[in-house]
């Protein structure tokens, strides 16, 4: 009998124990793919203990095994170490944006340089090759392949047609004018504005005239940068412009046309702006727009080069007090821009859009047709923010709120609907 009841207490005794050891479990999955955005915590969880290190980012940025340590403290208060590893991998394949059919004249080289556009998430120089066989010097019609394979061995084909001809007719884009009372007819509601942006290349424009055709706000060319001598060039406009669009009444943002090749680069043109702007108040927030596509493959960039330029001029920027926008067409916020925890301009030119990502001004032409100003220009249409979407902006800049929690994709989700609506 004393003996059944002193083995009754050992387990017991251990049976508390073990109920009370701090255990440390791992994701099953510590794969992680270049560039993702995944946090400490979301890779480990302590059971009957607690973080001292607090919850940060990993670095996602290269290839390969990666030593992970972090700080806890047991439930005896014990404070420990703990270590793993973590093995970034590039599972994605890399990205053709091309046409289905090109026509060169015979004689002609095909610039596979520019044509198409071949990228990829990490890698800055993939192999982008024509298969199939074809003759510039003889007409005809040749069905071709495009491929690009990155160091990963991740391959991307697409299918294309190059005809060769003997003349080819140059054509011009011609597209139909767009009337803004139209436009306010088709889209306006109590839950958007009706805008424009303008730069140097809309000459002198009447704002005043502009605000009584409908207008409330204006996004205006601040400038564009480096040229060929590797500054960054005021818009010779812009001085004009934003005087009198304020003076008119009107709401007022900017872009700059960057040409980035760096994230130096990207910081010195967002600080070049805050000299610039010199303390001016601005209504709407400050674009990135990064859109040399054709020159893209001579630049020596990956998808996270871009989009870390991108990040670095708003953080710069953010650091002021100025809010930020991302620029974008469809075809490349699709494919290569990350837009999770960015304001969104989307260019998308049509009648309405199948974008389906949130967004939060949408360029839907550049022949629109403004009273106050000569020739065409774009118009775009601001959707108000609800009291859901600041709430989760608010906390996600404050890093109160993770941006892949639920109840900040709710309150971006919201702002989607509202915006195509």
């Amino acid at each position: 009998m004393k003996k059944i009841i002193i083995l009754i207490l050992v387990i017991l005794l251990c049976g508390c124990n073990n109920k009370n050891t701090t255990i440390i479990n791992l994701n099953k999955n510590l794969n992680i793919e270049v560039g993702e955005s995944i946090y400490l915590y979301d890779l480990v969880n302590i059971k009957n203990g607690s973080f001292i290190t607090k919850n940060y980012l990993i670095d996602t940025s290269e290839l390969g095994n990666k030593k992970i340590t972090f700080n806890y403290e047991t439930n005896n208060n014990k404070k420990e170490k703990y270590s793993f590893k973590v093995n970034i991998i590039d599972t994605t394949p890399p990205v053709i944006l091309s046409n289905s059919t090109y026509e060169i004249e015979k004689g002609k080289n095909f610039n596979i340089s520019s044509n198409p556009l071949c990228g990829d998430n990490y890698d800055r120089n993939i192999k982008c090759e024509i298969l199939g066989d074809y003759n510039t010097n003889k007409i005809g019609s040749y069905k071709l392949k495009f491929s690009a394979t990155d160091t990963s061995k991740n391959k991307t084909e697409k299918d294309f047609t190059l005809i060769v001809k003997d003349k080819i007719n140059s054509s011009s884009y011609n597209p139909s004018p767009k009337y803004l009372k139209d436009i306010i007819k088709n889209y306006k509601t109590n839950k958007n504005e009706i805008g424009i942006d303008v730069s140097t290349w809309q000459g002198d424009i009447d704002f005043n005239k502009a605000k009584e055709d409908g207008i409330s706000f204006v996004m205006i060319r601040i400038g564009f940068g480096h040229n060929n001598k590797n500054k960054n060039v005021l818009d010779n406009k812009f001085l004009q412009n934003i005087k009198n669009a304020k003076k008119a009444g009107l709401k007022v943002g900017i872009y700059f046309y960057s040409y980035a090749e760096n994230e130096k680069q990207a910081k010195d043109q967002a600080n070049w702006i805050i000299k610039t702007l010199n303390n001016e108040k601005l209504d709407l927030p400050i674009a990135f727009d990064w859109e040399d596509w054709e020159e893209f493959n001579n630049y020596n960039l990956s998808f996270i080069d871009l989009n870390n330029m991108a990040k670095v001029f708003f953080d710069t920027l953010n650091e002021k007090g100025y809010e930020t926008i991302l620029y974008g067409s469809a075809t490349y916020l699709n494919h290569i821009w990350d837009t999770t925890n960015y304001k969104i301009w989307l260019a998308h030119y049509t009648t309405k859009t199948d974008y389906s990502n949130k967004y939060d001004m949408w360029q839907l032409t550049s022949s629109g047709v403004v009273n106050g100003i000569d020739g065409n220009v774009d118009i775009n249409i601001l959707y108000n923010y609800n009291v859901f979407c600041l709430l989760g902006d608010y906390l996600w800049k404050e890093k109160i709120l993770n941006p892949n929690s639920d109840l900040y994709l709710s309150a971006q989700a919201v702002q989607s609907v509202s915006a195509m609506y």
